[in-house]
């Protein structure tokens, strides 16, 4: 099984034709191959809070880490960045076309209650992707269905803390995932209801273009329609091996919205990515600037991506600076990033993350990380940090 492979296929089927070859588990019935694969990890979390002036347990990306215990520590055992997940793919030629139908459904181990795991509790259940492909070599591929976007993809499927922890969401009612970098040095590539293209690759160089189902944005606590027009995203990529291997990309995305009194206001963004191994060393860079969102998701979350009374849309950007050392079956890992919002809600806020990653098996990574985040506002500042320690089995 290649691992890396495999993960694409969880996170990034828009960016592969024919997913299922990733799949651990492959047998034919007829003209279909059926792939069968997934993911289960668990981690042990403490986080530490310091609400400092804001006392917000929430106003914040680092506040809303902390939860309800804004001045406390925590401790959980749920997943990671990474939820649990069972991916089905069924793929066949038919008439000189590729076909693939692909269904990923995801899990979280932690019960959910009011505010912790209360007894009796049921964990989440998450059907992230479902989609289907069909293309062949001269025209490229076409996706339609649920899966995720092209704006950040390429940041979270290349941040260290993919398969790990990174900084915690509501540490005190984990939920299925963690925040990873979301709110730190990108924003969620979010799962969208699309129809793309991506041209046939031309020697390294790629393209993928295509629609989403529009989506609604926060407004101070009210409500940005978004259903008056579509919503567009493109990507264009360059991969080149050789002594220096590496990937290159930008993508941009736009979407209307409509705000309350018949104003009107756009999400729209772009990112640039690159990164470049040699030898057992690896260097990520990667920067994005948007509107109408915020640090963490489009459109707004937790924090509004618009202002209800101006109409304003929310100006944010960030960046991460990522490197790596493969010593035998270990990988050291650094994160750096940053991200800041600069028009309605005045916030900045940082990352740092220290990992090691263990293969003890090519199935199975044992890893411990530790993250300290800081979120500035004018007035006042949180500041939280986790060590987590866990495992993630790839099937």
């Amino acid at each position: 099984m290649n691992k890396s492979k495999l993960v694409l296929a969880m996170l990034g089927g828009v960016c592969l034709a024919g997913a299922g070859s990733a799949q651990a588990v492959n047998w034919q019935t007829g003209d279909w191959t059926l792939g069968l694969g997934g993911n289960i990890n668990a981690f042990y979390t403490l986080t530490s809070c310091d609400a400092g002036d804001l006392n917000s347990g929430g106003a914040t990306m680092a506040g809303l880490a902390c939860g309800g215990s804004p001045d406390d520590d925590t401790h959980n055992v749920s997943n990671g960045l990474l939820p649990a997940s069972l991916n089905f793919s069924a793929t066949t030629n038919q008439n000189g076309y590729d076909l693939g139908a692909h269904i990923n459904v995801y899990y979280g181990i932690a019960s959910q209650g009011n505010g912790g795991s209360d007894a009796l509790a049921f964990s989440t259940v998450d059907a992230r992707q479902v989609y289907l492909t069909f293309g062949n070599e001269g025209m490229g591929t076409v996706t339609m269905g649920r899966n995720f976007g092209l704006f950040g993809l390429d940041a979270i499927l290349n941040d260290i803390s993919l398969v790990g922890v990174g900084p915690t969401f509501t540490s005190d009612n984990p939920g299925h995932t963690t925040l990873g970098g979301l709110g730190y040095g990108y924003v969620y590539v979010d799962r969208l209801t699309q129809i793309n293209w991506t041209s046939p690759d031309m020697g390294g160089l790629s393209a993928t273009i295509g629609i989403f189902n529009p989506m609604n944005g926060n407004a101070n606590g009210s409500t940005a329609q978004g259903q008056g027009s579509p919503g567009f995203h493109a990507k264009a990529s360059y991969k080149f091996d050789g002594n220096l291997n590496g990937l290159v990309s930008a993508t941009v995305i736009s979407q209307e919205v409509d705000l309350a009194g018949g104003a009107s206001s756009d999400i729209k963004g772009f990112d640039l990515f690159g990164k470049v191994s040699f030898g057992d060393l690896g260097l990520i860079g990667y920067y994005y600037d948007g509107e109408g969102m915020s640090t963490l998701a489009l459109g707004g979350l937790v924090l509004p991506g618009f202002d209800a009374a101006t109409g304003d849309a929310e100006e944010t950007s960030g960046y991460y600076l990522q490197g790596s050392y493969d010593i035998g079956n270990t990988k050291l890992g650094i994160h750096w990033s940053e991200s800041e919002q600069e028009k309605i809600t005045l916030v900045e806020n940082t990352r740092i993350t220290l990992g090691v990653y263990h293969h003890l098996t090519p199935a199975l990574t044992l890893m411990a990380e530790y993250s300290d985040m800081e979120s500035e506002t004018p007035v006042g500042t949180d500041e939280t940090n986790n060590i987590n320690v866990g495992a993630i089995l790839f099937f």
